[in-house]
């Protein structure tokens, strides 16, 4: 690092040293005169400040990317932290905090935004200071609008949670800390995609895949499960063991906490904390609504099949033929029923993951580089090579028709049934085998027609006479050779 670098690095630290230990009147970041500390992160600081030029009270928001970051990243990490930040500050909605101002001081980065007086939600998430459940329920409610709004506008925020929710003194909702939201893209895999809180994080975000509006809805139910027991559904002793039970465990039932709410809320959380994207909530608005009904004791719609059901779509398919009825149960039991209606993405190229799918009913078409490789309809199996060799997906896969596929986890059956799992590894190698079979018959269909057996044995004839003919031109080269050296030897004796 240079010297002018470090010396603005260390009055950037110093400035916040003084602002933190002294609360110092005269000191700023960018224009903002520093009032008081108002809470810290892993990142930076939040502070109570005053913009000069209006006299508005903002609260200060810091961070500093250098302390966490390589330096040859930082200047990209800094120019997506304030291009996010940008796209929020257009985030105008009743719940959802507003942003007046960014800027950088040194290596401080900064966001100026309304400042409130209340209390974030961790002041709610312990049994001896609860919520009223209808009161919970308005609080999830307007932040599932608030959320509705934020992806309408093609923002999603990745790391909701207790602290980023603000209960304000008049019973307003304030949805705080967009700063590692980021722009919705399709297809991509953002580069600060793993950022967030790890209890609160969706399956695909612990596994870096590509996010969707779910990832939010599914961290709300998270949240909402907390609101009203005073305990998150996943409390793994280790960071290893809680991605492990967010990726693969089954939620507990918010009624073993709490047998006093109606059976329709553990079914909200359920479908709110569903594995795939896919199952659950489709929009906040859908999200709320069903939650509401759910809390005045409506019935809800059960949307899974039954487990008789299952076990007859599977033994429908060739696929599972070779599979007994326990191993059918089993499956049932560790497998995921997905609906995808037509256009929806069923496995995404460039994704790493150990799970691959079996197409129940309908048609789904593969495409590499925007073009048609293949349909495939009933039976068919996508993702089997990617998940056995753990290598990033070759090609896009995308329902053509609505369908029903099963999708299952190679992880999930080692940890539940590994018999199971090495009964899949055999079928997928006869599998391959049959593709190369039959990959076999159609380029030898595309060479030239096969002869008759009629033209072979005239063929071979001709081939053996070729084969006589070229032995006996052989045998009459080399003796002419010979000849031809003995009269040179005859002339160079007589020369002599």
């Amino acid at each position: 690092m240079e010297k002018n670098e470090t010396d603005t690095a260390d009055q950037s630290e110093e400035t916040l040293k003084k602002i933190v230990k002294d609360g110092l009147e005269s000191a700023t970041i960018g224009r903002y005169k520093i009032l008081g500390l108002l809470g810290r992160g892993n990142m930076g600081e939040v502070f109570s400040a005053r913009d000069p030029m209006i006299g508005r009270l903002v609260a200060l928001k810091t961070r500093r990317f250098d302390l966490l970051f390589d330096k040859k990243d930082l200047q990209f990490i800094i120019d997506k932290f304030f291009d996010e930040a940008r796209i929020v500050g257009n985030l105008v909605h009743p719940n959802i905090v507003t942003v007046f101002d960014l800027g950088q001081d040194g290596d401080v980065c900064y966001i100026a935004m309304e400042l409130l007086d209340g209390e974030d939600l961790t002041s709610f998430n312990t049994e001896e200071t609860l919520l009223a459940p209808d009161e919970v329920v308005e609080v999830v409610a307007k932040v599932c609008h608030a959320l509705d709004f934020a992806h309408s506008h093609g923002v999603i925020h990745r790391d909701i949670k207790p602290a980023n929710i603000m209960h304000t003194k008049d019973h307003g909702i304030k949805i705080t800390d967009f700063g590692i939201a980021m722009p919705i893209q399709s297809g991509k895999t953002s580069e600060l995609q793993v950022i967030g809180t790890p209890s609160y994080m969706s399956p695909e975000q612990t596994k870096g895949l590509g996010l969707t509006n779910q990832t939010d809805f599914y961290s709300l139910g998270v949240v909402l499960f907390e609101l009203l027991c005073g305990t998150r559904p996943f409390r793994g002793r280790t960071l290893y063991e809680l991605m492990d039970d967010i990726r693969y465990a089954t939620a507990p039932s918010i009624l073993e906490y709490r047998s006093d709410l109606p059976p329709g809320v553990d079914v909200v959380l359920q479908r709110a904390l569903e594995k795939e994207p896919e199952l659950r909530y489709r929009s906040g608005g859908e999200f709320a609504g069903e939650l509401e009904r759910a809390m005045k004791g409506d019935a809800l719609p059960v949307r899974d099949l039954k487990a008789s059901k299952k076990a007859d779509l599977i033994k429908s398919v060739r696929f599972f033929r070779a599979f007994s009825m326990k191993e059918v149960e089993d499956m049932t039991r560790i497998g995921t029923f997905i609906r995808y209606d037509k256009g929806h993405v069923v496995l995404r190229e460039g994704d790493i993951d150990t799970t691959f799918f079996v197409l129940l009913s309908g048609t789904v078409r593969v495409i590499k580089n925007n073009k048609k490789i293949a349909d495939l309809t009933k039976g068919a199996c996508v993702g089997e090579m990617g998940a056995f060799r753990n290598t990033p997906r070759t090609a896009h896969v995308i329902a053509k028709t609505p369908c029903l596929v099963i999708k299952l986890d190679l992880k999930m059956l080692a940890r539940e049934n590994e018999a199971l799992k090495y009964k899949f590894y055999e079928i997928f190698i006869q599998t391959l085998s049959e593709r190369l079979e039959q990959t076999t018959m159609r380029l030898s269909r595309k060479g030239p027609p096969i002869a008759s057996k009629d033209r072979i044995r005239d063929l071979t004839d001709e081939n053996r006479t070729q084969d006589v003919n070229d032995v006996t031109g052989d045998a009459q080269d080399r003796t002419e050779g010979r000849k031809d050296r003995t009269r040179k030897t005859k002339d160079k004796d007589q020369d002599a």
